[in-house]
């Protein structure tokens, strides 16, 4: 049966969706394998490049190239390429600007982007990009861009084809998983990084904070580290007995309760406790521990610190006795005190105030709130918000009181009640108030009243200021005097309270005598500076026995102004030279000392004396190099009266140069003052960090310069120019010694222009420098006059116009083998950093030369035995670890056994082995043989990844790096399959040969004995005989070039056998034969030889007698493939027509030998069915003979 034809395409659409199927999941498990490794690549460079192979390989190209987003420029730097010449136009465009439009269509997009053709994309039409790569033969890209899980566009994944070409769906799909495999690298690489920046600053911080910072396990049963900074003891080992050494034994019990319930919730640890300090005494520290958490949540580790609190909790302690003290005193005086909270309710109140008031303020107190009348010194109501304890808890302030007069139905009772604000900051927390009893007081003020009135006339005469005051500091009298000072008037001030209307006394020596004076009841008389008035008073204060007080003063500012200047010009003196921290001198005009404080004298190293004696000028003070800056300040001094605040060196007694900062005065008598502030410290620590800062940028500089460089002479170059430049010098060069030549070996150097090139070799002989075998580097500064310099030496020197120089050994298992030079023609003082950064340098040039030599050995190491390897693909070569598992898998394996490195590595070796030497054990006995015999022949069958089995000849040995245990196998083994399968063959052809020798030969003898029967003469015995030879000959050819299990076809045995008569050319076509049949049919060999002869007996007597030997005949020959019970089989039907046949009862021409042969012989050799006939125009013959088993009727597959 034939298939319809959509049919037909859907089984092939079948068949390419199964590949790509088959081929996404080979990629799938490759791309695992990619994930496998790259969990443990830390190096970003090779990951992208194992990243970029992979890539090539499923896009099915060569080239490739992955580039990343710069975190801070947000510019596409190429990173890795594959399959590109460095100095191609794409490589270059790449670094000139990162393939920028291609870059820019990529991100606007925000999706894969495949260029099928690049000359017909017209993005890129007339860009950098699209010239670059025409150029370098690319004619299609993919870019497939790399986001992190955030959605931020971390690079672009590329490969590139010579050929207008895209990817299949599935090859898309595979760079797009390979895009977020190498997203996700990028992103954890770029997060260890800036861990471990993070924690280098964070061990930074430790060491420059002041606080405790300490590490501790999950379960806090073992401290990991402490760094006590002195405070505590250190702990560099793990220490699981911590909590005994650091913790006092009645707080360990709380300590730890803190950390069980830290621990339990996760969440960081903060309290307060005592501990023992590194010197054995207790101490205080607030201490706060904060869990590392992992992915799941579990704590790894505590990171903590800890902060010294002892002077905190002294003085909390110191507060607590102070509190405790005060309520001591306030229970024992006669008027009431409380403190109130935020709601009015007492928090503390002496006895007397427990008299008098419930535990609420009387605007707070809800019950009894009625029965308190406020009434102020003027005698007008005060509404209950504006009484005392209600003003504090808004936040004011009033010291004026509010006499409250009780109602309880009984009796009347007046208190005097203040109240102030207390404040945590800016946070009021509650209120303190005074009450005083005045029930009594109030009872007699009319009767002062009366005398204060005849009072009253008499103080109204007297010169002197005067006013009055009561006990609560209201004024009861003010006198006109005292008005006219004030400019206020009486009407203003009286009743009101002198410190509401003076404010400016509060806190005043006024204000301290006021206080004195009604505490004492002593008159007081004081001169001060009124704060009110701007000037000075004589004030005389009388207590009155009514609580109150009488003061008069008068203004006396005259006298005291003269007494002042002579006062502060005293105090001037004496406190500028008592400074202790701070120098401070005196100098005349001229510049010559006449005074100072002891702390210029500690500062300078000179005695009192030396001032005294009048020698010590600013010029012998002053360094030359910071004379003419002085000499600046000093001009400046006389013409302005003062200096700009500036620094300068000065000179120490001992000679010694000292930092300070000066600032200088010129004093109303012609003095001049000036302060000194010593800041040598501050200048060596800034330049030493400067050092620090220069050091650093160089060395990152050089490290940077030499990082990229594999060539040693290139990278001697290079760091000599570094340094060269860096400490404008005039040459730099690394010298090697090779002892083999006995010279010292300049391959490349540095120098300035103008100056000679040392790159050369010299030998040892010419330069003996024995004394850089200490290790000690050498330190000239002036050739010309350094004695330790030899005479010889310093005339080569000068000779080379090397006036400085600095020559560091390097010196490598006690031997000199290179050193670095930095020398000039001018003499130097090489500064101790300079000198440091030459070490530096050689150091790190010398490591760098190292480096480049190993890893180009390595290189070729490694390349020269990947090139045989890569090229030995008859020979299955890889390695195993001592279980079995395959570690690598060269393209040699893969080539002989099919599996790739990602499908066989991480397999056991078990899997090459054929199913019954499985079963047998043998892939654990070769490797137990090659343990301990060293040798474990393989020769033997072996399974391919496709089912095959291919001849391996081989062995496995051990691998070892001199210990007993091997370290895995080395298994070698050549395919030899094809020699194998030709030696098998050759057997199978010899046994082959000698059958159809024999039957040959039987075949032979049957046709010359019928021929011989049949024949009259010899000639014609020789003419019949050696054709029927022909026609088996013509058999034997067509089978000796058959293959195993091919078999000689029908259509080609007709058309070998009338293509001999010459019936047909060699198209199958005859102008008188017709065949009819389909081709492809396979005969039995066995029955092959007989049934050509058949053939050969029809074609020659119709050649000679039939249908081909007379003009009108025709031939045609039919054939079909019949299904029977017995087989398959094939029928021929020979048939003549147009045949001149002879007449009824006429010998027809020709022997019997065909006829009898078809109608005998193939029945009974063949098992063949046939018929044979004369008929009225030609011969009539059918044929049906078994034929070859593996022939299949159409449609018998189902």
């Amino acid at each position: 049966m034939k298939r319809a034809p959509g049919e037909q395409i859907d089984n092939v659409e079948r068949v390419e969706s199964a590949a790509s199927m088959q081929e996404e999941l080979a990629g799938m498990r490759k791309l695992h394998a990619l994930q496998v490794s790259l969990a443990a690549q830390s190096d970003m460079r090779v990951a992208l490049q194992d990243i970029t192979a992979l890539a090539c390989t499923f896009a099915r190209t060569e080239c490739g190239c992955v580039q990343l987003v710069d975190e801070h420029s947000n510019d596409m730097e190429l990173r890795v390429y594959r399959g590109h010449d460095e100095r191609s136009p794409f490589v270059q465009q790449f670094l000139k600007d990162g393939f920028q439009a291609t870059c820019d269509t990529v991100r606007r997009e925000r999706r894969q982007l495949v260029i099928e053709d690049i000359e017909t994309f017209t993005p890129l039409k007339g860009t950098p990009d699209y010239e670059a790569a025409l150029c370098s033969g690319i004619r299609a890209a993919q870019f497939t861009p790399l986001f992190n899980r955030a959605g931020v566009l971390l690079g672009l994944l590329s490969t590139q084809f010579t050929l207008p070409y895209r990817p299949a769906e599935h090859e898309l799909r595979l760079l797009e998983l390979l895009a977020w495999t190498a997203a996700d690298y990028v992103e954890r690489n770029r997060a260890q990084a800036a861990l471990r920046t993070s924690e280098s600053r964070l061990a930074a911080l430790s060491l420059v904070s002041s606080e405790v910072h300490y590490r501790m396990s999950p379960d806090w049963g073992e401290m990991r580290a402490l760094t006590g900074k002195g405070f505590l003891a250190d702990a560099v080992n793990p220490n699981r007995a911590w909590l005994m050494d650091y913790i006092p034994d009645d707080d360990r019990a709380m300590v730890r309760r803190k950390i069980d319930a830290g621990i339990h919730a996760k969440t960081p640890i903060i309290f307060e406790h005592r501990v023992r300090r590194a010197d054995g005494s207790l101490a205080w520290i607030a201490t706060k521990g904060v869990p590392a958490l992992d992915a799941e949540g579990n704590i790894t580790e505590w990171f903590g610190t800890a902060a010294d609190i002892t002077a905190r909790k002294q003085a909390e302690q110191r507060l607590r006795d102070s509190e405790a003290r005060l309520a001591l005193v306030l229970d024992q005086i006669p008027i009431g005190v409380g403190l109130f909270d935020t709601q009015g309710r007492f928090t503390y109140k002496n006895p007397q105030l427990s008299d008098q008031l419930t535990d609420r303020i009387p605007s707070r107190d809800g019950v009894r709130a009625d029965e308190w009348q406020g009434i102020d010194q003027q005698g007008n109501p005060v509404p209950p918000q504006q009484f005392p304890g209600a003003r504090a808890l808004r936040g004011e302030d009033t010291t004026a009181p509010i006499d409250f007069r009780h109602l309880d139905g009984t009796a009347e009772c007046w208190l005097r009640v203040t109240a102030v604000a207390l404040r945590d900051g800016s946070r009021v927390t509650g209120g303190l108030t005074v009450v005083q009893d005045v029930t009594g007081q109030r009872r007699v003020q009319a009767e002062l009243g009366m005398l204060a009135e005849r009072n009253r006339d008499i103080l109204e005469s007297i010169s002197d200021a005067f006013y009055g005051v009561d006990a609560q500091w209201r004024f009861t009298y003010i006198n006109r005097k005292a008005e006219a000072l004030w400019a206020r008037s009486r009407a203003q001030l009286l009743g009101k309270v002198i410190w509401d209307e003076f404010a400016a006394l509060i806190g005043s020596a006024t204000h301290t005598a006021h206080l004195q004076a009604a505490q004492t009841r002593q008159m007081v008389r004081l001169d001060v500076a009124s704060p009110v008035l701007g000037h000075w008073v004589d004030i005389s204060l009388y207590p009155t026995s009514d609580g109150g007080m009488s003061v008069y003063f008068r203004d006396i500012s005259d006298q005291k102004r003269a007494q002042e200047l002579l006062r502060a010009s005293e105090e001037r003196f004496r406190t500028a030279l008592t400074i202790e921290t701070v120098g401070a001198t005196y100098f005349d005009m001229d510049g010559r000392l006449t005074d100072a404080n002891d702390a210029f004298l500690k500062m300078s190293g000179y005695s009192r004396a030396d001032v005294e004696a009048g020698t010590l000028n600013w010029q012998n003070l002053t360094p030359a190099t910071a004379r003419e800056l002085t000499a600046q300040a000093f001009q400046e001094l006389k013409a302005k009266g003062s200096t700009t605040p500036y620094e300068r060196e000065y000179l120490r007694k001992d000679g010694s140069h000292r930092w300070a900062l000066f600032a200088a005065k010129r004093l109303p008598d012609g003095t001049g003052f000036e302060f000194v502030l010593d800041i040598t410290d501050r200048k060596l620590a800034e330049a030493a960090l400067r050092e620090v800062q220069d050091r650093n940028a160089f060395l990152l500089k050089l490290s940077d310069a030499l990082r990229p460089l594999s060539d040693p002479a290139a990278i001697q170059g290079k760091a000599a120019c570094v340094l060269g430049e860096h400490l404008h010098a005039g040459r730099a060069y690394y010298v090697e010694v090779d002892r083999k030549t006995q010279q010292y070996v300049v391959e490349r150097d540095w120098h300035q222009p103008g100056e000679t090139s040392h790159a050369r070799r010299f030998a040892l002989s010419d330069w003996p420098m024995p004394w850089l075998t200490d290790a000690q580097t050498w330190v000239v500064r002036d050739t010309a006059i350094d004695a330790a310099l030899p005479d010889d030496q310093r005339a080569a020197y000068l000779g080379n116009a090397i006036g400085a120089l600095i020559v560091v050994p390097l010196i490598k298992s006690g031997q000199l083998v290179a050193s670095f030079v930095v020398n000039q023609r001018t003499a130097r003082d090489w500064t101790a950093a300079e000198i440091r950064l030459a070490e530096e340098t050689a150091e790190r040039t010398w490591a760098a030369l190292e480096r480049a030599r190993a890893q180009g050995a390595l290189i070729e190491s490694e390349e020269r035995y990947r090139v045989i390897l890569e090229n030995a693909l008859d020979y299955a070569i890889f390695t195993t670890d001592t279980s079995g598992y395959i570690q690598t898998w060269p393209p040699g394996a893969e080539a002989v056994f099919g599996w790739t490195a990602e499908e066989a590595v991480g397999q056991r070796i078990a899997m090459t082995f054929v199913a019954e030497d499985r079963l047998a054990g043998v892939p654990q006995r070769e490797i137990e043989q090659a343990h301990h015999t060293g040798f474990a022949p393989n020769v033997r069958w072996h399974q391919c990844k496709d089912g095959r089995r291919v001849f391996i000849e081989g062995a496995t040995r051990p691998l070892r790096d001199g210990g007993v245990e091997p370290l895995g196998y080395l298994k070698i083994g050549q395919d030899v399959t094809r020699r194998r399968e030709w030696e098998d063959r050759q057997q199978v052809l010899l046994a082959e040969l000698q059958h159809r020798t024999r039957n040959l030969m039987g075949v032979v003898r049957v046709v010359f004995n019928r021929t011989q029967r049949s024949s009259k003469t010899i000639a014609e015995l020789a003419l019949i005989y050696n054709d029927r030879l022909d026609a088996l000959a013509r058999v034997q050819g067509l089978l000796s070039r058959l293959n195993d299990g091919d078999r000689i076809l029908f259509d080609e045995l007709i058309h070998v056998e009338l293509s001999a008569m010459g019936a047909i050319d060699a198209q199958g076509q005859g102008e008188q034969v017709v065949l009819d049949g389909p081709s492809g049919v396979r005969l039995r060999s066995s029955t092959v030889q007989t049934f050509a002869l058949a053939l050969h007996e029809l074609a020659t007597n119709a050649n000679k007698y039939g249908a081909l030997a007379q003009p009108g005949g025709q031939l045609q020959v039919r054939w079909r493939l019949l299904r029977t019970g017995n087989g398959t089989r094939l029928r021929i039907e020979w048939s003549e027509t147009g045949v001149t046949m002879p007449t009824p009862g006429e010998v027809p021409q020709g022997s019997g030998y065909g006829r009898e042969l078809i109608e005998r012989a193939l029945p009974y050799q063949l098992q063949a069915e046939t018929t044979y006939e004369l008929g009225p125009d030609g011969v009539r013959c059918t044929i049906e003979l078994p034929v070859s088993e593996s022939m299949r009727l159409e449609g018998d597959e189902g």
